[in-house]
């Protein structure tokens, strides 16, 4: 979802210094010289080849809109998407909101607005912790950690990307403006923006007529409900404001408008730099403020950008302050290990960047990915089924340095995946959950099996 660790999904990228005092401004001339038939007709291209259920593409300058298209099986650009963790933004946007009304102050305590001690572990140095910590994600909160065991560990005022971060600051919003954080956003944020397809609840993205989410399974794209989170308790990791916001690509145009013409009615000029570069640096060039990452590296131009990922829905925008112009990508999957990786390529002349000619990667690497998986598979059950010509060979040193291999060292290796990418077992059942299938599956197959050949000589001798 929401989480930046996880995802290889889209790179960090992200803006450089407005031109004037919000900077985005550029001629219209610039931004329409963009052959948009031909992007369509690639993204097409792509979409079908890439077995993607659905995407819904926009470009808009402050003014119009450049392009807008929806692809697969998106009924209709008001079709809405959950947006993942470009939810961050619209949370600090209400956040910044109430910075100006003189109701929160940046870099005061959490404390001064809610009870923090609910939600940290006891003896935790959460008093240190400010409202501008969360936004910048420099709380000292890691990724993983959950509500009702929050700590601010040794890593407080650099940044690491937290979920936490944002829940903490919806329970603020709330807090402060004495509303549901659902009421607040729909109120504040969507009413006056126009954007009649959004919602913060999955009741209400239900209603509006929300596109059914896909995990991908071996290649295989299969629908399900989300994971939607329930109201911040303890034991949660994911939340709404970090993460699970719904909107259709019509609304992101409205929203993203907002931001090139300056703030309009919902945010200062001065609050919506304060977003963009009051930031701090998080790694390889990039830097993060307030629900936005900034970069000047990866692109041929500075770009602002936020990502989103959940378990069943991916999203990206962006912002190119030099063109005056942004876009919002919606797709309703999350192919974790291939496809989430294919859509930088696949977006990349919207950006007006070269896209890279390559095969079809996608039948590609998921034939590797799927060969690794029978593989498991057959050694794991091999060894079940050829039991009674192993009993015949128990005396063999062979066999046993083969049994070594097979029923410890590789179920072992198997279930130390997860920690070894820093990532707990929960989260990559989340996110890949095939994956975890096959590791779950195969470790206590392998380990059955060698608990039974142990037992057997055990009792033979």
């Amino acid at each position: 979802m929401i989480n930046n660790k996880l995802t290889a999904v889209f790179m960090n990228i992200i803006l450089c210094l407005f031109l004037g005092v919000i900077g985005i401004s550029a001629s219209a001339a610039e931004t329409k010289i963009t052959d948009y038939s031909s992007i369509d007709k690639q993204i097409a291209e792509d979409v079908e080849k890439n077995h993607i259920p659905a995407m819904a593409v926009a470009v808009v300058d402050k003014d119009s809109v450049l392009f807008e298209k929806a692809y697969g099986n998106c009924e209709s650009i008001d079709q809405p998407f959950i947006i993942g963790s470009m939810s961050k933004s619209f949370t600090a946007i209400a956040i910044m909101q109430l910075y100006e009304q003189g109701k929160i102050d940046l870099n005061n305590p959490i404390d001064d607005y809610i009870d923090a001690s609910e939600w940290f572990e006891d003896n935790t140095d959460y008093g240190r912790i400010t409202v501008k910590n969360l936004l910048n994600h420099t709380s000292g909160i890691t990724t993983y950690q959950a509500f009702g065991s929050l700590k601010s560990t040794e890593q407080y005022g650099n940044y690491e990307y937290a979920n936490a971060n944002y829940g903490l600051l919806g329970l603020i919003v709330e807090a402060v403006s004495g509303v549901s954080y659902e009421q607040y956003i729909e109120q504040n944020i969507f009413e006056p923006i126009g954007m009649s397809h959004s919602a913060a609840s999955l009741e209400k993205s239900k209603e509006n007529g929300l596109i059914d989410g896909h995990r991908n399974y071996f290649g295989i794209p299969v629908a399900g409900e989300p994971n939607y989170p329930e109201k911040i308790h303890k034991g949660t990791w994911t939340n709404i404001p970090a993460g699970y916001l719904s909107a259709s690509v019509t609304d992101m145009e409205k929203y993203l408008q907002m931001y090139l013409r300056g703030g309009e009615n919902i945010l200062s000029r001065e609050s919506i730099n304060h977003m963009f570069y009051d930031n701090v640096p998080a790694g390889d060039g990039t830097y993060y403020g307030m629900g936005w990452n900034y970069l000047t590296g990866i692109y041929s131009q500075p770009i602002l950008m936020h990502a989103g990922l959940v378990e069943n829905y991916t999203s990206n925008m962006f912002i190119i302050p030099e063109k005056g112009i942004a876009m919002a990508i919606l797709v309703n999957m999350n192919d974790y290990l291939v496809g989430n990786n294919l859509l930088g390529n696949i977006v990349m002349p919207l950006l007006g960047e070269t896209k890279q000619e390559l095969p079809n990667l996608y039948l590609i690497l998921h034939a590797v990915i799927d060969a690794i998986c029978l593989l498991l598979f057959f050694v794991s059950i091999r060894s079940a089924v050829t039991l009674k010509k192993w009993r015949a060979k128990t005396s063999e040193k062979k066999m046993f340095v083969s049994d070594v291999l097979r029923h410890m060292i590789l179920p072992i290796l198997l279930l130390a995946i997860p920690p070894i990418m820093a990532t707990p077992y929960k989260v990559v059942w989340l996110f890949a959950k095939d994956i975890m299938l096959v590791i779950i599956i195969n470790a206590v197959l392998l380990l059955a099996v060698g608990a039974y050949k142990v037992c057997f000589v055990l009792k033979s001798r």
